[in-house]
């Protein structure tokens, strides 16, 4: 009897033991698993936000600027609340603008030049950006609007999927902060092209579309508004299809300098 207990004692004993160390082999590295997941979902090239469809309203609620404690989103050294018509107007990490700020004197873009419906654009910049696709279809270009106007609360929704799609540090890199964004200033325009599948990608300046509106978009008053290179100025990366008119004169300057818009108003 006694002899059959301890055969069963050591049988238990041989069964607990397996079970513990096979668990210990079969476990898994989750940081390891984490960082090649997160690798993988990274774009390679920096995508611009998807558009949402909007109403222009002036009514926005007023909401609050990040505080000083906010990663990568310093405390704005000015935040305007009203658009004067200045076509030097500063949006970016620093220099900000309030959720109730709405630009004057809003168009709305054709839809059959646009990627996306019921847009406006600052009524100066949209001529000037039609004189451009005309004379490009004339040489052979062609390429359409993808973004123009955002309102603060449409950049928030972008930014916050951002956020939480690859985390605060990247989204920084690629997406600006609610109130951070020229979009908002109404002098922006995100362009894009049949051969890029109407999408936006660093590569847009590898296509003629992308070459051609490198080479001429200051004749129109415009400017490749994030520069390579440039980073650690703009806050951004490259983005070759995100254009800023800024009148023609200006944008002959900056473009032949290859410099940044904060370069040329002397707060880089």
């Amino acid at each position: 009897m006694k002899k059959v207990i301890l055969i069963l004692l050591l049988i238990l004993l041989s069964s607990l033991y397996g079970c513990g160390s096979n668990s210990s082999d079969n476990v898994k590295d989750d940081n390891q698993d984490n960082a090649q997941t997160q690798q993988q979902n990274e774009p390679e090239d920096p995508k611009e936000e998807e558009e949402v469809q909007e109403t222009v309203t002036s009514s926005e609620p007023e909401n609050s600027q990040p505080s000083s404690q906010t990663p990568g989103i310093p405390t704005p050294v000015r935040t305007l609340s009203s658009d004067n018509g200045d076509r030097l107007i500063l949006a970016n990490k620093q220099y900000a603008l309030s959720s109730t700020f709405v630009p004057t004197d809003l168009v709305a873009v054709d839809g059959s030049l646009s990627t996306n419906q019921g847009i406006y654009f600052k009524r100066e910049a949209y001529d000037a950006y039609l004189n451009m696709l005309n004379d490009a279809k004339a040489q052979g270009i062609d390429f359409c609007i993808c973004s123009t106007y955002r309102s603060y609360n449409t950049q928030s929704a972008i930014y916050n999927n951002y956020v939480t799609n690859y985390g605060l540090e990247y989204a920084n890199k690629i997406s600006a902060y609610p109130g951070r964004s020229e979009h908002q200033t109404g002098w922006a325009v995100d362009i894009t092209s049949k051969s890029m599948n109407y999408g936006l990608s660093q590569n847009f300046i590898n296509y003629p579309e992308g070459q051609w509106i490198n080479a001429n978009c200051a004749e129109y008053g415009f400017i490749i508004r994030y520069l390579q290179g440039k980073e650690d100025i703009t806050g951004y990366m490259y983005e070759p299809w995100h254009l800023r008119y800024v009148g023609v004169d200006v944008a002959k300057e900056i473009m032949a300098k290859g410099i940044t818009l904060e370069e040329y108003l002397g707060v880089a």
